[in-house]
Formats: C-alpha cells, sequence, structure tokens
C-alpha cells in the first residue's frame, strides 16, 4: 500500500472510527468507510490548492498545529461535541464559496450517503488532514515553507487517489475542481488563498475568514481562546483605562511592571490582579487588570473614550504575552492564547477596526530590523485572522527600532522594545 498522506489520513479513521459514526448517523461503517475514500482526498486537494496561493503555506502551517495541540485525530468521532466538525465544514464551505453546494450534492451522489452525512465526512476529512499535517510538522521540525514543500509532494499521489474516486470531482478533470476561494480582504500584495470572490458571508455562527487563516491556523484553535468560567463575575477590579503613549510617536504604551527572563530574553509583564472579563456573546476571560485584554475591551466598550484619528501615536497597546522565536517571525506557543483572547473581545465589537505594529530593538542592521518587525506584525494579523477576525477588519505595519519606549543600553531594555502593539483606529 502506497505510504502517502491521504492513506496516512484515511488510515486515522479505524474501523472503531467508521463505526462510531456510522452508529451516529444510522448507516453501515462500511458506507463510511467508503464515504471517507471520496472526502478524504477531495478536502486534501482542496487544503492543497489554498496552500499554493499568497499566504498559504503559513495559514496552513498554524490551523495545522493547532489541530495538532488538540489531537482531533484521536477525537474524530466526537468532533461535534468539541466544534470541530462544525469548524472543519465551514472551513470548507468558504473555500469552496458558492461551489460548495454542487460539490456537496456530488459526494452524496458518489457516496450514496445522505447529504447531511456527506458533510459531515468533508468535515471530518478536513480536520483529520489539519491533524496529520500538524503532527507531521511536529515530529520534523517543519517550518510552514518546509511543511508546503512535503505537502506539494504529495500532488501526484493525490491525483491517483482522485482518479480512483473519480465521481467525488466533477466532470473537466481535477484542474477544474470547483473550488473558488471565498471572499476575502486583500493581504498586502494579493488576497489570501484567493484567486476571485466567492463564498457566502460568515452567518451568526462565525465561519472563519480563510484569508487570515490562511488556512492554517488551525480551524479551532481560537475557540479555546477563552476561559468559559460559569461563576458569576462578583466583585469586579476596575477595568484598567486604555493606555496611550507619552511620546510622539507611534509607539506602544509605556513601560509597564514586570521583569526580564534572562532564560529567553523576553519581558514578562506584571499584568495586575486577576479579574473577569464578560463579553456581549456570554463569554468569559480571566485576565490581569492591566492585561492588554482588559485595556482594548475598555476602550471598545467605553463610549467616552475616542479614537483619535488626528494624533495616531496615540491609543497604542502592548500586547503582554506575544513572543516569537528569537530572530524569527514564528509566535511561540503560548502566544495564541492572548490573540485568541484578543480575537474574542473583537467578536463582540464588530464596527472595530485596528492595526498592528511590530516592533525591534536598535540592535542589528536597520532595514533587516523593519523586515522583521513587519512580517511579526502581518504573522499576528494573519494569525487573529485564522481566529475568525474578518481581514477588512485588521491592519499590520512594521516600525523596526525607530520607535523604542525605553533606551536600548540593556537586555531588558531590548527587550521591551521588542513587542507587538494594538490600535483602535475605528470603534
Amino acid at each position: 500500500m502506497e505510504n502517502t498522506l491521504n492513506q496516512t489520513v484515511l488510515d486515522a479513521f479505524t474501523d472503531q472510527v467508521t463505526d462510531d459514526l456510522g452508529s451516529r448517523n444510522q448507516v453501515a461503517g462500511a458506507a463510511i468507510r467508503n464515504g471517507l475514500s471520496h472526502t478524504v482526498p477531495f478536502s486534501l486537494y482542496t487544503l492543497l490548492n489554498r496552500v499554493e496561493g499568497p499566504y498559504g503555506p503559513e495559514i496552513f502551517w498554524q490551523l495545522s498545529r493547532e489541530a495538532y495541540d488538540a489531537h482531533v485525530t484521536e477525537h474524530l468521532p466526537a468532533l461535534d461535541q468539541t466544534g470541530w466538525q462544525k469548524r472543519g465544514e465551514d472551513l470548507l464551505h468558504d473555500l469552496l464559496g458558492d461551489s460548495y453546494t454542487s460539490v456537496l450534492q456530488e459526494q452524496s451522489a458518489a457516496t450514496n450517503l445522505a447529504p447531511g452525512v456527506a458533510a459531515q465526512l468533508l468535515g471530518c476529512s478536513t480536520v483529520a488532514v489539519l491533524g496529520v499535517a500538524g503532527e507531521h510538522a511536529r515530529e520534523h521540525s517543519l517550518d510552514p515553507v518546509a511543511l508546503a514543500l512535503w505537502l506539494r509532494q504529495e500532488k501526484d499521489p493525490l491525483r491517483r487517489a482522485l482518479l480512483s474516486v473519480p465521481q467525488a470531482a466533477p466532470a473537466g478533470g481535477l484542474e477544474k475542481l470547483p473550488i473558488a476561494p471565498p471572499d476575502l480582504a486583500p493581504y498586502p500584495a494579493a488576497a489570501a488563498w484567493a484567486t476571485a470572490p466567492a463564498g457566502p458571508a460568515a452567518g451568526p455562527t462565525a465561519r472563519w475568514q480563510w484569508g487570515l487563516l490562511l488556512l492554517l491556523a488551525v480551524l479551532l484553535g481560537y475557540l479555546f481562546g477563552h476561559d468559559r468560567l460559569g461563576a458569576p463575575a462578583a466583585s469586579l477590579a476596575t477595568p484598567a483605562a486604555a493606555v496611550t503613549p507619552t511620546r510622539p510617536a507611534p509607539s506602544a504604551d509605556t513601560k509597564q511592571p514586570g521583569r526580564y527572563d534572562d532564560a529567553s530574553g523576553n519581558y514578562i509583564y506584571d499584568t495586575g490582579q486577576p479579574i473577569i472579563l464578560r463579553l456581549a456573546d456570554g463569554t468569559t476571560q480571566k485576565v490581569g487588570a492591566n492585561s492588554t485584554e482588559n485595556r482594548l475591551f475598555t476602550f471598545l466598550a467605553d463610549p467616552a473614550i475616542q479614537v483619535d484619528s488626528v494624533n495616531r501615536t496615540k491609543g497604542w497597546i502592548n500586547f503582554d504575552r506575544v513572543y516569537f522565536e528569537p530572530g524569527a517571525t514564528t509566535l511561540t506557543d503560548e502566544s495564541f492564547l492572548q490573540l485568541r483572547n484578543v480575537a474574542s473581545i473583537l467578536k463582540t465589537f464588530p464596527t472595530s477596526v485596528v492595526k498592528i505594529g511590530g516592533y525591534t530593538d536598535s540592535t542589528g542592521n536597520p532595514l533587516k530590523n523593519f523586515q522583521l518587525s513587519e512580517e511579526r506584525a502581518k504573522t499576528a494579523m494573519l494569525a487573529m485572522a485564522g481566529m475568525g477576525i474578518d481581514m477588512n477588519r485588521i491592519q499590520a505595519k512594521g516600525y523596526g527600532g525607530k520607535y523604542f519606549i525605553t533606551p536600548n543600553t540593556t537586555p531588558e531594555g531590548r527587550a521591551l522594545n521588542r513587542r507587538i502593539s494594538i490600535r483602535v483606529i475605528k470603534k
């Protein structure tokens, strides 16, 4: 048997998994296994097509990483209980756009399964592909480009798999698969994962805007972005006021309490006493009173605080728990929690628009520092886009070492100046 990604994903659906899925849908396990032989290669081909688009490798890598961290391949029969099932279906729906309905009908006819069951298998297949790819990336320490190259090696065997189940694709050949991309806002140079307008707008259930995700920030990570606390928020601390910079530059707010960590080279912020933010959608976040989350929430929620459209140096707020690997544009694992928290807050203020600023210290080549800060800002932007924020609502800009908030003469000062910040430009 050919050892391909397609086969590895199919192997994740063991007989027990397919029997459980069949039982849930009142069909035989054999029918589920047959259906997966159609839906897995189709989902894989659809994802591969988008990986080859602008920002595709970064988004696919991030989505795969989150899927792996959530152990999705270990919970395939119960994806509907975790929210991943719906998100897998929505992700594919966004990728296919207006073609989704016809594709679903073709998959249903090819597998002799009801459209609802076919949709479920397409969603499961998409999530499983991300989980398996994420595991491969972790085991082999692959960055986004290396993971994309590995995925592209699967193109020929994937074609063979699709041709072995021709009904899974519409007439006209593989190159004519109806996988129009979703309607995404343009990235700095091109629409992410997109080459033409497509899918329907996200509904109340909030579908991912792949453009950001860029396919791959995984389609699910953002759902763990906040604490879903059920207890009442008794006696909450007074929210911290939005902090603005004290110097005439688009830098983030001034130095906050904290300490320099020699081991990581990062500045560890003291975010203050724990409080609970209760968002309009009913979710809650347990954060510090001086945290980025609380200050952003306060800025957006307080009608007395207005965006200064004249002095654009005001209103910048540092992310206090977002870090990158040294000299790289790769977010550290712990950074995603705060990015998800911020994305969750922005979802409850749907008219807001924000700008992400990237900064470095002053050591090294100024041009390289600017490029690094620009890419880091874009990475944070794409991550939040992958968590469900419309790309029309996020901007990104790098400032290099130009706007420092403290002298670069000490390791602590340089750590403080290496930062990502956020500014509300429209409430």
